[in-house]
């Protein structure tokens, strides 16, 4: 949704805008092309250092990068020493960290299950499943839409018990498959395992979290000098966040919405990127002094 991205975020030359997920760098690259200037944020240092090693400073004194938290934004922007015009999160992870087997964002490869988008800090995912009850498992599961949250969950914690708990993406995903078959479940086009490993990422992350703390810290940073705020989710969870915190905003005449219902890509692009497919977009708008 590149082109929806631009053309809502209303990028204009020599403004400034904030990345706040740099990712594989695709949105900071597309508004530095129009004019615009990026202050970018990710807490993947590998991403930070990828885009600045691509770019080869060809956007020198046009873009900032910063190696840190998103939730953490106003203070970022602040630091930065930048008037920003619009603010723009996209929650999915890049291509480049699913493909990265080390990670353990995808069951596609075997690797580590680790999940931490910044893997200098915080419990990896192998860990969690290490140490938690089977109601906190159910409960993370069940924040991922996982429909078999407490027989996955149960599970779990038997094979902790008798020591076969899966220790990498593979086992994990096989696990999963095995609880699925074992309860009759039919195989459909989504794997068994993938609300699992999306509901253990975001816990990790502490995704829901940070998205509550950076849609205040964005509010701050908007709503003083005026500019707009778009938020891309893949997750059901995250949209619900989202839908209701902009809401409450309209609600206290503090933004007005951008569009009244999501945006969602269209057909040609999905079939280009089936992972699109759960793509929502929301906006809203401040207007300022």
């Amino acid at each position: 949704m590149l082109s929806e991205t631009l053309h809502w975020l209303d990028v204009r030359k020599d403004l400034w805008y904030v990345d706040a997920n740099l990712g594989g760098g695709g949105h900071s690259r597309a508004i530095l092309e129009r004019g615009g200037l990026v202050l970018a944020i990710d807490r993947d240092r590998s991403a930070v250092d990828r885009f600045l090693e691509e770019s080869g400073g060809a956007f020198a004194g046009r873009f900032k990068v910063i190696h840190g938290n998103n939730a953490d934004i106003a203070e970022h922007v602040q630091r930065a020493r930048v008037s920003v015009s619009g603010i723009l999160f996209d929650l999915g992870w890049s291509t480049i960290q699913g493909e990265e087997a080390e990670r353990g964002l995808s069951f596609s490869e075997e690797g580590p299950l680790d999940m931490r988008l910044d893997p200098t800090s915080g419990e990896t995912a192998g860990e969690l499943l290490e140490r938690a009850s089977e109601e906190e498992l159910a409960d993370i599961l069940s924040e991922g839409d996982e429909p078999l949250a407490f027989p996955v969950a149960r599970a779990l914690v038997q094979a902790r018990k008798s020591g076969r708990l899966p220790k990498t993406t593979v086992e994990l995903a096989g696990f999963v498959s095995g609880v699925y078959y074992r309860k009759g479940f039919r195989r459909s086009r989504r794997h068994p395992a993938t609300r699992v490993f999306m509901a253990l990422r975001i816990r990790v992350n502490r995704e829901y979290e940070n998205l509550e703390h950076s849609l205040a810290g964005s509010r701050q940073v908007l709503e003083e000098r005026g500019g707009r705020l778009l938020v891309l989710s893949f997750h059901s969870g995250e949209d619900r966040i989202v839908k209701r915190t902009f809401r409450k905003w309209v609600a206290d005449d503090a933004a007005g919405l951008l569009f009244r219902k999501s945006l969602q890509p269209g057909e040609e692009e999905i079939l280009k990127n089936p992972r699109a497919r759960s793509a929502r977009m929301r906006g809203v708008s401040f207007a300022g002094g």
